[in-house]
């Protein structure tokens, strides 16, 4: 019981900073951060269900997402031409640059509260535990 309330305690602690502070310097909110990173790191494009199961929103959240970040210019909804049942979520140039930018503030509030905190082994340790855990979680 002590570990699982020092994890919620310090998620919901963190999240609160992180997400502040990535509205603050970029405007962003963190779910929309979320998608452009991943839009970003996949080389720009990703299909709609590859970018639901890396994200933490349901499909109907997402679906609502996109529309809000397609309509700021920061995405594109594209057919994929090989499946019309399919599409694509596509980074737009804005949308990179803004990515590019606010990776640097959120990069060096990660060393703040982990790098600061932790030495490289208690980091390897936090990362192999949170995967084994979420291994074995149930996935409604």
């Amino acid at each position: 019981m002590s570990a699982w309330i020092a994890l919620v305690r310090t998620h919901a602690r963190l999240w609160d900073q992180v997400e502040a502070q990535m509205r603050q310097d970029h405007g962003l909110t963190m779910p929309r951060y979320d998608v452009l990173t991943h839009l970003d790191m996949a080389g720009g494009r990703l299909g709609l269900g590859d970018l639901a199961t890396t994200i933490v929103l349901s499909p109907s959240g997402l679906s609502k997402l996109l529309d809000r970040m397609e309509d700021s210019g920061l995405i594109r909804r594209e057919p994929d031409p090989r499946d019309a049942r399919s599409t694509f979520a596509t980074i737009t140039p804005r949308g990179r640059a803004l990515v590019k930018k606010a990776r640097a503030s959120h990069h060096a509030f990660l060393q703040r509260t982990f790098g600061d905190a932790l030495d490289a082994r208690d980091v390897a340790d936090l990362t192999r535990i949170m995967r084994r855990i979420d291994a074995r979680s149930v996935k409604p």
